[in-house]
């Protein structure tokens, strides 16, 4: 499927995963109850990068639970922000992992609502989750290759290349460092 340029919905989550059973169903009920709670329209992008074992069978035990999920095929690890993005029909792409989001995705929602409204482009939470306007920042994501806790912070440096406005925070959450002079050399997030 081609990317869309007219956005069905807010936000396409992307959620890859590989062997991750045990946080992938949580991850995607959270995930879902949260932008739910948002009132955002989303879907979500659960993207196999060949997992060995059951992630399959509980995705689809919640597939009526989660009319929004939908489950792919990613070949290799690292590839599911490629090919999840790839798919997106969102204004936004929202990324993370299961881990993350089956604990918390504190800051994403607000994230979302800034970059809708138009505040930047995009918005990095250092290993948590990477928000950013799909059609901007597509050629950061596509081609790329991304797996683990340095994902978002190479997502990040791919996106101030195409000099978008990045907002950074750090793993506190205290300090965040800006791209393309928007938002000023520094400024605090809570």
């Amino acid at each position: 499927m081609a990317m869309s340029d007219s956005p069905r919905f807010d936000a396409s989550v992307i959620l890859p995963f590989g062997d991750d059973e045990e946080a992938v169903g949580l991850a995607v009920k959270r995930t879902a109850e949260h932008l739910r709670s948002l009132g955002l329209s989303f879907e979500i992008l659960a993207i196999d990068e060949d997992s060995t074992d059951n992630s399959h069978a509980v995705l689809a035990l919640l597939r009526a639970e989660v009319p929004e999920l939908r489950v792919t095929h990613a070949p290799g690890r690292g590839r599911g922000v490629d090919v999840g993005a790839g798919r997106a029909q969102g204004t936004l792409l929202l990324v993370t992992t299961p881990d993350v989001a089956s604990a918390s995705l504190d800051g994403a929602g607000e994230a979302c609502r800034r970059l809708l409204a138009g505040d930047g482009d995009a918005e990095v939470a250092l290993g948590s989750f990477t928000a950013a306007r799909r059609v901007r920042a597509m050629a950061a994501f596509r081609g790329a290759r991304l797996a683990g806790a340095a994902m978002h912070r190479r997502l990040s440096k791919r996106l101030q290349m195409l000099s978008l406005a990045v907002r950074i925070t750090a793993p506190t959450g205290a300090v965040a460092k800006t791209a393309a002079g928007r938002f000023g050399a520094f400024a605090r997030f809570g």
